[in-house]
């Protein structure tokens, strides 16, 4: 008897939901989506994943795609570019460069930030033209705005002629990176522009308004409102500005010309794989070791983000 009422008081189990019958239109839709992302999942594949398994394999290797030669070598290859008395002060130095030529990023975003600041408030007239104007290196090609910098920055290019003095900028190993850092943060100063004003405009203008009634300037109002608020923007920017700074190759092989003082680690690795050493060995070992450092600094970015990123 109670073994009956347990039974009774025990809830139901809901019946098993009936699966959904596919329609012939649906089938045909969901074919038709697979063949659309096809190509690019392919590419990926090929291009990308099946690049990282090589590069980390040949990474154990003494390897020479030329000449056919192919040895393991376990760690070897790891260990030259910090021991080896050839190439480990050129890994090293391609490492400070590229690091030091990083302070574009900064700037870049400060330039693009100020100007973002101007137009929002109108103090530039033709707001629209200058803003075309300032995006343009952004959308252009690397290697033509590299061209064109490299003339200005000649003994007898513009900047010498303008300001009147006869600096050699480009075979210094200081004033190099100075016209690196100057060209970069020209260049990508536009595109942080543009992003920063998209980001002011989202602001509520209730802030600004119930700021001025307490007394707040326009000074305090940028650096209590709009700063923190655009603080995603600034998070964006400085992650997608580093993982592109390490990776900088045109800088060193068209503006500089192969200057040793504008060797990035990219450059380095062009170097040693395909420039004449064909060791794609020690090359491959490298990338991985830039592509860890990438993953590295991104994973701090993003720890270190919650603590001043503002989130809605």
């Amino acid at each position: 008897m109670q073994v009956n009422e347990m039974q009774a008081a025990a809830p139901l189990a809901p019946p098993a939901p009936k699966k959904k019958k596919v329609s012939i239109q649906e089938r045909k839709e969901r074919w038709i989506a697979f063949l659309f992302i096809l190509p690019p999942v392919i590419g990926f594949l090929i291009f990308t994943a099946l690049s990282v398994i090589f590069t980390v394999v040949y990474s154990f290797q003494h390897y020479n795609a030329l000449s056919d030669i192919s040895e393991f070598v376990q760690f070897e290859n790891y260990i030259d570019l910090f021991t080896s008395p050839t190439r480990a002060p050129l890994f090293r130095k391609a490492i400070v460069n590229t690091f030091v030529l990083l302070l574009s990023v900064p700037f870049s975003m400060i330039l693009g930030l100020i100007l973002a600041g101007l137009l929002r408030l109108g103090e530039i007239k033709g707001s629209k033209f200058f803003q075309v104007l300032y995006y343009v290196p952004a959308v252009s090609s690397a290697v033509a705005m590299n061209i064109v910098w490299n003339y200005i920055f000649r003994s007898n290019g513009i900047l010498n002629t303008i300001l009147g003095i006869d600096t050699v900028w480009l075979d210094g190993d200081v004033t190099i990176k100075v016209a690196i850092i100057f060209k970069n943060s020209i260049n990508a100063m536009g595109g942080a522009m543009i992003l920063y004003l998209a980001g002011m405009l989202n602001v509520p203008k209730d802030l600004y308004e119930a700021s001025s009634l307490d007394g707040a300037g326009k000074l305090r109002q940028f650096f209590s409102i709009t700063l923190p608020l655009t603080s995603p923007v600034t998070f964006y920017l400085l992650i997608t500005g580093v993982i592109g700074g390490l990776q900088s190759y045109a800088d060193a092989q068209v503006f500089a010309a192969g200057n040793s003082g504008a060797t990035t680690i990219v450059y380095f690795i062009w170097q040693q794989g395909i420039q004449g050493n064909n060791n794609q060995g020690l090359a491959s070992a490298a990338s991985v070791l830039l592509a860890v450092l990438i993953m590295i600094i991104t994973l701090i970015q993003f720890k270190l983000s919650n603590k001043w990123v503002y989130e809605e």
